[in-house]
């Protein structure tokens, strides 16, 4: 008896020195993370504010350790200035290319307009913008984006493809002048601290450090929310060709929002579209393998252009280019003009109003004063020669303007399946694989083919 606890206490021990072991070469990795740049705003007006009572310090030209609780920065035509909440009479005026650090030692994070942020701030003051950027390390980072990119309810080992999708991509966008990445997504959604949650923290500390690697180098690990069945070869949607980003069969059936529907005026397509005076013919010219649009003709009043799949998803905000185009009638009724078509007098009758002519009285006179189209007037009551009419003389008046005449216009109906540029992983796929049982690296070997999952090292940059 004394010999089996020996035992299974030795067992325990060594699978214990084991498990820590592994956790600090983690730890070691994850040490060895570089930190992020993340854009988070950029405005004409910027709030910066603490959480609560303890303050935040402020430094850069003029200003050393400076301790303040709220701060506005404002663009207004040619002045640039910021002021704090302690002293609002105060204003410092800003010059181009000047840039500041905002930092705090409150877990609270530090509010930049409606959202909190951990780390520290850095601002730069521009020509026409101010720039907000969060520096933190990538796993901090990571905590919120994975909760601010996917329902943090959903299951586990989806949440956990999602940080080790959104970690090699955070990595990849490194190296940029001013910050790395944006906070939207053009490249991934970051929400600040209001997106992290326990089991998000839980997904990205379960894959510390882990990266999606193809021939020792991280790879574009795009991802996107539903692809509608299979997803996207990334050559027919921005024609640079991965091996691993080419097109595999996707699960979101479950997803609600799997097939959509937008309309376009004719008025708000001539906005859209102004070099070709909107849009009175739409042709598809080619697809993708997977039905996704990858060329259009359109033909408006001006004259006619061609456009990416990609181009008209952006001009449109289509939710994504697997999508089909139909014109279909509209009936609408056009303001006054100069010269309307005339109508039948059997359809000037209808619901008239008379009018007896009183001395000094013209027929424009008449028109104003009933809001008509004089030729309307002529027309209903037969009138040969329109600057002679007679005193007492009784004329049919229509009581609506009759210069509107019934005018067909055709709006643009756009039906679409699945949300996103289709390439890549698919979120909603993620979520139908891992409830089904499978772990986050069969996820992500799915929809990127031919990938490693390793801990980061330098070298894969």
């Amino acid at each position: 008896m004394t010999f089996k606890l020996i035992k299974i206490t030795h067992n325990f021990f060594f699978i214990l020195i084991i498990n820590f072991g592994v956790f600090q070469t983690r730890s070691l990795y994850a040490s060895r993370l570089p930190t992020i740049k993340v854009l988070i705003s950029k405005n004409t007006k910027i709030r910066i504010r603490s959480d609560r009572s303890i303050p935040l310090t402020f430094e850069g030209k003029g200003f050393s350790n400076k301790k303040f609780k709220g701060l506005t920065l404002k663009l207004e035509k040619d002045r640039k200035f910021m002021f704090f909440d302690k002293n609002k009479q105060k204003v410092y005026d800003l010059k181009n290319k000047d840039n500041f650090v905002v930092e705090t030692s409150d877990v609270r994070g530090i509010w930049v307009g409606q959202k909190r942020y951990s780390g520290k701030l850095k601002i730069f003051v521009l020509h026409n913008k101010i720039l907000v950027v969060n520096i933190l390390g990538v796993e901090n980072y990571l905590t919120s984006v994975v909760g601010s990119e996917m329902p943090t309810k959903w299951p586990m080992e989806a949440l956990k493809a999602q940080a080790i999708a959104s970690r090699t991509y955070a990595l990849k966008q490194r190296g940029n002048a001013l910050y790395d990445i944006d906070s939207t997504n053009n490249n991934q959604v970051y929400s600040g601290l209001e997106a992290r949650t326990y089991r998000t923290t839980k997904a990205v500390n379960s894959t510390n450090s882990l990266v999606l690697i193809y021939k020792n180098k991280l790879i574009n690990s795009l991802f996107h929310s539903s692809s509608a069945g299979m997803t996207e070869n990334s050559e027919d949607v921005w024609g640079n060709e991965y091996p691993y980003l080419s097109s595999v069969k996707d699960f979101d059936k479950n997803n609600p929002k799997l097939r959509w529907q937008k309309t376009f005026a004719n008025e708000e397509l001539k906005k859209l579209f102004p070099s070709t005076g909107g849009i009175k013919q739409i042709e598809i010219l080619n697809i993708t393998n997977t039905g996704r649009v990858k060329n259009v003709k359109i033909q408006g009043e001006f004259g006619s252009n061609q456009l990416s799949g990609t181009d008209i998803r952006k001009r449109l905000n289509l939710n994504s280019t697997l999508v089909r185009f139909k014109l279909v009638e509209d009936h609408e009724t056009p303001s006054d003009n100069e010269n309307p078509k005339l109508l039948s007098a059997s359809t000037l009758e209808n619901n008239p109003t008379t009018h007896v002519v009183k001395p000094g009285e013209s027929l424009f006179d008449i028109a104003v004063r009933y809001n008509v189209n004089l030729n309307n007037i002529v027309t209903l009551n037969k009138i040969k020669d329109p600057s002679i009419i007679n005193i007492n003389q009784i004329l049919i008046i229509p009581k609506k303007p009759l210069n509107k005449v019934p005018k067909i216009e055709k709006i643009l109906v756009v039906t679409g399946y699945g949300y996103g540029h289709g390439v890549g992983m698919s979120q909603w796929g993620a979520r139908y694989l891992a409830s089904k049982g499978a772990k986050a690296e069969e996820i992500l070997k799915h929809f990127y083919k031919g990938v490693k999952i390793k801990s980061f090292k330098r070298y894969f940059l």
